[in-house]
């Protein structure tokens, strides 16, 4: 085998899609899987044994996901992270910055080409070293930045990543005059169709956007979705109750109680984290 080979490991829970990944690859010239793995814990131990050009890693995974999997690797030379998902809204908004590429199943044996040139043009040796460092640092940070940017910021600076969330909103009042909200100072938000009311520590305000459009650039590490129309800041919560069928109740200081509906009891859980941490 050449220093030319590229080597690939395939991290997948489902058999059938981890041959037709593999097979695919096998496919492309000078691409040759060197492994399989059908768990976060079993890819772990793999990328340490094979130390892998690249890995090929689903995003839902029994135990520990794919995004920890990454987090947890501790090889000397950390392998380029490509991840493959049947969820085409995660790609963008939350796991695009931690890898090389995203790639939506099935796998388009085309998209897969582009994505193997993406990889031979990481793997010389200056770059291998700037790439395990921007990977870390990336899954260190949720920066949100495209990978394009940050490149260019990997390239000459040294500071922390910046980050593209909303650090303010900016918002009309009454008077229809521009308000700038910090949004480490919105405690809660609920929303009436496409209206959002923003809940300030000062006032309230009320916005035209969607529930979506205006989670996607408020920092998930601060902000938790606790009902499908109602987003809270986590450091806001004082107290957690809980309630009969699997909901809670959240005190937020001023008397005021949100309630955490049972599709979104998992948000409590990343609260208690959050707060602990």
């Amino acid at each position: 085998m050449t220093h030319n080979h590229i080597t690939a490991l395939i991290v997948d829970d489902e058999p059938l899609a981890i041959e037709g990944l593999r097979l695919r690859l096998e496919a492309i010239e000078d691409i040759v899987v060197i492994g399989e793995a059908t768990d976060g814990d079993e890819a772990i131990k793999l990328c340490q044994r094979c130390q892998p050009d690249v890995l090929f890693i689903d995003l839902r995974l029994p135990g520990i996901n794919g995004l920890e999997v990454v987090q947890l690797i501790q090889a000397d030379i950390m392998p380029l992270v490509v991840f493959v998902s049947a969820y085409s809204e995660y790609a963008l908004d939350a796991f695009e910055l931690n890898a090389i590429d995203y790639i939506l199943k099935p796998v388009n044996i085309g998209r897969l080409q582009k994505t193997v040139e993406r990889i031979r043009e990481r793997l010389t040796p200056q770059q291998r070293d700037l790439e395990k460092f921007r990977l870390l640092k990336a899954l260190g940070e949720t920066s949100g930045l495209e990978i394009s940017e940050l490149e260019e910021w990997l390239e000459g600076s040294s500071a922390k990543l910046p980050s593209q969330f909303r650090q303010e909103l900016v918002i009309k009042n009454d008077k229809n005059e521009k308000v700038f909200v910090p949004v480490k100072n919105i405690r809660w938000i609920d929303a009436a169709g496409d209206y959002m009311c923003i809940h300030t520590t000062e006032e309230n305000y009320i916005v035209r956007i969607t529930m979506k459009k205006l989670e996607s650039e408020l920092d998930s590490s601060m902000f938790q979705r606790i009902h499908k129309s109602t987003l809270i800041n986590i450091n806001c919560v004082k107290s957690i109750q809980a309630l009969k069928n699997n909901e809670s109740l959240l005190d937020m200081g001023d008397e005021v109680k949100l309630k955490v509906s049972r599709n979104f009891n998992e948000a409590v859980g990343n609260i208690i984290n959050s707060r602990a941490n």
